[in-house]
């Protein structure tokens, strides 16, 4: 067992301290994207799950900080009477600190979350033993400083149990995406345990900078996979498409797929229909000799249409709400298109099936 005196001291103090601090900033800056995100939705469409996750990474930046001024500035000497406690450290007070903003941001994100979805049988189950952890322990802090680590303990048990049926339906949902979360949250939990006074007990101020790091790249991971996961209002933006068409520069139907739920088989007379429209409003929406580049959007209600022109081919997306998440996977689908068909269309003589692989395109990226 190493002995470690607070605060820390030596050759690695530096180094340690540069690698908290870079994942302080870097939790506290994507928290911001997250509260951005959330108020540049319009109210009638924000969704509490965006917030929730700013809390949560905003209150590990709090967490942390607190952590640094308790283990690097502050002392861990016991001294009686302490403020307004019997007795008490620097130290301590700066880690109970750390505990309660962590277990209000957990809170916040449970609130957020469970607002639109029950997890195990009963709504706001999580936020309710939540809310009792955080009672418990503001209730022991204003007792004894020295007591409160049981709750945060329960508090952390609670939130990996939170965390685990909330993998389940993410990796339902998500397919292989919900690994690189499960990935984030593993290299988070194992970087925090190393943090730990136990462990550090053991494996000493290097087993802290392995916990760090890991800590660290469990940030990147994380942000990675939210930031690339559409806004939260939009999650199942997927349920809201209706039709997808590629239509050249002459305004022929390349390719055009249903996403209706019956499956049925649309009426030619409808398709041409749909295809005369769609032409109607391309050369409305391009001046004279040129090609915008840009993406138009029709809205009416009950229907929107999103309009991306590309270098050969026009995608036209039909959805039943307005929504921003299709207009990036519209303009992938038809860059995806243009690049596997470029050569073919040069010399294309009107046969359609040539088209028939655009269907794997088109899966991958629309349905769920």
């Amino acid at each position: 067992m190493i002995f470690l005196e607070f605060p820390i001291t030596g050759p690695i103090r530096l180094p340690l301290l540069i690698m908290e601090w870079i994942y302080i900033i870097t939790g506290f800056e994507i928290s911001l994207i997250f509260l951005f995100r959330y108020f540049k939705q319009e109210k009638n469409f924000r969704n509490l799950q965006d917030l929730g996750y700013f809390f949560i990474f905003f209150g590990f930046s709090l967490m942390w900080f607190f952590f640094i001024i308790g283990d690097y500035y502050a002392s861990d000497e016991i001294v009686s009477p302490f403020l307004i406690w019997n007795q008490g450290s620097g130290r301590a007070l700066f880690l109970n600190f750390g505990y309660f903003t962590m277990m209000i941001a957990g809170f916040f994100l449970l609130l957020c979350v469970e607002k639109y979805d029950i997890f195990l049988f009963k709504r706001y189950l999580f936020t309710i033993i939540f809310s009792i952890c955080v009672i418990l322990f503001l209730i022991l802090f204003l007792i004894d400083i020295t007591m409160t680590q049981p709750v945060t303990y329960v508090f952390w048990i609670g939130f990996l149990s939170y965390f685990m049926v909330y993998l389940v339906k993410f990796i339902k949902k998500l397919k292989t995406k919900g690994l690189i979360l499960f990935g984030g949250l593993a290299f988070m939990l194992i970087g925090f345990l190393l943090t730990t006074d136990a462990l550090i007990e053991i494996y000493g101020l290097e087993g802290r900078m392995i916990g760090a790091i890991l800590q660290l790249i469990s940030v990147v991971i994380l942000s990675y996979f939210f930031l690339n996961l559409p806004p939260f209002n939009e999650f199942d933006w997927q349920d809201k498409i209706k039709a997808i068409y590629l239509v050249d520069t002459a305004g022929i139907c390349l390719y055009y797929k249903d996403f209706s739920e019956k499956k049925k088989l649309m009426d030619e007379n409808l398709i041409s229909a749909a295809i005369a429209s769609i032409n109607i409003m391309l050369q409305g929406l391009t001046e004279p000799g040129e090609r915008r580049k840009e993406i138009s959007v029709i809205k009416k209600k009950g229907e929107n249409v999103i309009i991306y022109p590309g270098k050969i081919v026009s995608g036209v997306l039909y959805t039943s709400e307005e929504l921003n998440f299709p207009k990036i996977v519209l303009k992938e689908f038809v860059e995806k298109f243009e690049t596997l068909y470029r050569n073919v269309l040069t010399n294309w003589k009107g046969d359609t099936d040539i088209f028939n692989p655009t269907e794997i395109i088109a899966n991958d990226l629309f349905s769920k």
